[in-house]
């Protein structure tokens, strides 16, 4: 990624957001929202899906930060967040969108120094960004080092809303976001060691010791499939073939165990139909990998229904719209490479 500069139009949009929903959104949380909102949010995603499968592709920093404003957009849509959080997520998100389809090349990197609603939580993560970012070798990791930024500016909000117990599955998506980037980096800049060019018979070669290693990338499974579907939306060929791409450079993977996890919901007496939900997500994600060159011999497909929950969320005043939104961490996929460094 270029060397970006800093313009003095986004070191003050902080500032700006906090004025705009402090004069213009006086609502509060749990309200029915003005189907304009969303009508915003999905016109911004075709912009968004018009640019990833374009020439700046699905991988592209500025890009993958503009689509997490409009994920966590919409979930505060969906939650009835009537305190000017939307609208800055969506502000933040148009102004990417459009410096990237504008071929703008000197976008910040920043994030808002005061986003509306929300404060900094876990200052240690916040600084694993800083030292990646103080680099110029995190190419790889561009994607999942955006998506992770705004998580935890989503994790903050949560916070300020619900408290940490609300907050925390927020901030485990941010870090598993980060560690991803982390890893992505990791691989990409491993040196290779050439082999020798001539044999020598009379050395004898002390094999080194190996340490196992196990490593598990989440993806939503929101992002991936139609609520309470097993077939791949239209949005999922980019985050799939990033991952395949990512598998291939791998050295020394020994298994991968692909694990489809459902939500609650429709849990009632239906429990079955979950845990077949999960297997057959896991199933269809294994034969896209097998398309794109994976060996199927080392991939096994499995479904734990809705029985590894990562957040709860039992409060009592929730409403169906608001609770299937509290839930979706728990509807994922996760990757777990088995094998040695």
């Amino acid at each position: 990624m270029n060397k970006l500069s800093q313009p003095t139009h986004f070191a003050l949009i902080g500032s700006v957001l906090a004025l705009l929903c402090t004069l213009s959104f006086s609502l509060v949380a749990g309200v029915d929202l003005p189907a304009k909102y969303l009508d915003e949010i999905v016109a911004l995603q075709r912009r968004a899906d018009t640019l990833a499968f374009g020439a700046v592709g699905s991988n592209n920093y500025h890009l993958a930060k503009a689509r997490t404003w409009l994920d966590m957009a919409t979930s505060e849509y969906h939650e009835g967040d009537g305190s000017g959080v939307l609208q800055a997520a969506v502000i933040q998100a148009e102004t990417l969108i459009a410096a990237l389809e504008n071929k703008q090349t000197n976008i910040s990197v920043d994030n808002p120094a005061d986003f509306p609603g929300s404060e900094i939580v876990r200052a240690d993560v916040w600084n694993k960004v800083a030292a990646i970012k103080s680099k110029a070798d995190y190419k790889c990791g561009q994607r999942p080092l955006a998506e992770g930024e705004v998580q935890l500016i989503w994790a903050g909000h949560e916070k300020v809303e619900s408290g940490w117990n609300h907050a925390e599955s927020y901030m485990r998506m941010a870090e598993n976001s980060i560690s991803e980037a982390q890893t992505a980096i990791n691989i990409c800049n491993a040196p290779v060691v050439a082999p020798p060019t001539k044999p020598v018979a009379s050395v004898a070669v002390i094999p080194t010791p190996v340490a196992p290693v196990t490593q598990t990338i989440t993806l939503s499974g929101d992002a991936l499939f139609a609520f309470g579907q097993s077939t791949l939306s239209k949005d999922a060929a980019p985050r799939l073939d990033e991952l395949a791409v990512k598998i291939k450079q791998v050295r020394g993977y020994d298994e991968i165990v692909l694990v489809g996890h459902t939500d609650r919901l429709r849990s009632d007496g239906h429990l079955e139909r979950n845990q077949k939900l999960s297997e057959d997500r896991a199933e269809t994600i294994k034969q896209y990998l097998v398309s794109k060159g994976i060996s199927e011999q080392k991939m096994n497909a499995s479904g734990a229904g809705s029985s590894q929950p990562i957040v709860q969320c039992n409060d009592p005043k929730m409403n169906k719209t608001q609770l299937a939104a509290c839930l979706q961490p728990n509807r994922r996929v996760e990757i777990i490479f088995h094998g040695v460094r």
